[in-house]
C-alpha cells in the first residue's frame, strides 16, 4: 500500500466511521454530498490533469501506485472524493451549533474576495497562484454578493480543519517528516524523496507553510467551499 493510499485511509476512517453515530447520521447526506462531491470533482481533476502535464506539481514515484487515470495516480483522484468527505463531515457537525452570518461574516467574505483577486492579477505570472486565487476570489465574490447563510459555519469549519487535519495531512503529501524532523529543504524544480507530491516553485509564490505551499490553503479553501455550497443545497432541496 502507497504512502499516499495510506494517508487517506487515515483521513477517512473516523469521519467514515462517525457518520453512522445515531446523533450525527450524516449518512442519511450521503446523496446530498455524492452529488455535490461529483460536480465539484469533475473540474477539479481536469484542473489537476491539466497541471501535471504541464509540471505544476508532480508525484514521486515511490509513494504512489501503479494504476493511473489519464497521468494521475488512482490516489490523487480519490484525494478528491475522501478529503472533500472528512471535511463535509467536520462541516455538518459545526452546522449543528447554528452559527447565523451576519454583516462581519459578509463583509470579511468581500474583502477576502477583493485581497484574492488583487493578488491574482498582480501575481499572473505564476499559474497556480494566478488560478487558485482569481477562482477563489470570484467564488467568494459571488457568496457575498448572494449572502448565504452558511458562510460563518464554513469560516469555524475552515480555520478548525486548516490548523489540525490539512497541517498533518498535506505537509505529510508535500514532504513533511514528523519522525526525522526533517526541516531543511531546497525548493525548486527538485522534491525530496519522501514527498509523495512536488511542487514547481516557478508557478507559485514560493512561500511554504512549513513544507506546504502558500497557494495550498487557499486551493483547498477553494476545493472545500465548492462542496459545502452544494451540499448545503442538495440536502435543503
Amino acid at each position: 500500500m502507497s504512502l499516499y493510499f495510506k494517508i487517506l485511509i487515515f483521513s477517512f476512517a473516523l469521519p467514515f466511521i462517525f457518520s453512522f453515530h445515531p446523533k450525527i447520521n450524516f449518512y442519511k447526506y450521503w446523496t446530498a454530498f455524492f452529488k455535490s462531491n461529483i460536480i465539484v470533482a469533475i473540474p477539479f481533476i481536469i484542473w489537476d490533469i491539466i497541471f501535471t502535464y504541464n509540471g505544476v506539481w508532480g508525484f514521486n514515484e515511490k509513494h504512489i501506485g501503479d494504476l493511473y487515470i489519464f497521468n494521475l495516480p488512482v490516489e490523487e483522484v480519490l484525494f478528491f472524493i475522501i478529503i472533500p468527505y472528512c471535511c463535509v463531515f467536520t462541516y455538518f457537525l459545526f452546522d449543528k451549533l447554528s452559527i447565523s452570518s451576519g454583516k462581519f461574516t459578509n463583509n470579511l467574505t468581500k474583502i477576502i474576495a477583493i485581497c484574492m483577486l488583487v493578488f491574482g492579477v498582480i501575481e499572473n505570472d505564476h499559474i497556480y497562484t494566478v488560478c487558485t486565487f482569481i477562482s477563489l476570489g470570484t467564488m467568494l465574490g459571488t457568496l457575498s454578493f448572494l449572502k448565504k447563510d452558511f458562510m460563518a459555519t464554513f469560516y469555524l469549519n475552515y480555520f478548525f480543519i486548516t490548523f489540525s487535519f490539512f497541517l498533518i495531512v498535506n505537509g505529510i503529501l508535500t514532504g513533511g517528516d514528523f519522525l526525522n524532523n526533517l526541516t531543511d529543504y531546497k525548493w525548486n524544480t527538485s522534491y525530496p524523496d519522501h514527498a509523495p507530491v512536488w511542487y514547481n516553485n516557478e508557478e507559485n509564490l514560493g512561500i511554504r507553510v512549513w513544507t506546504i505551499p502558500l497557494e495550498d490553503f487557499f486551493y483547498s479553501m477553494l476545493l472545500l467551499l465548492s462542496n459545502i455550497w452544494l451540499f448545503d443545497y442538495f440536502r435543503k432541496k
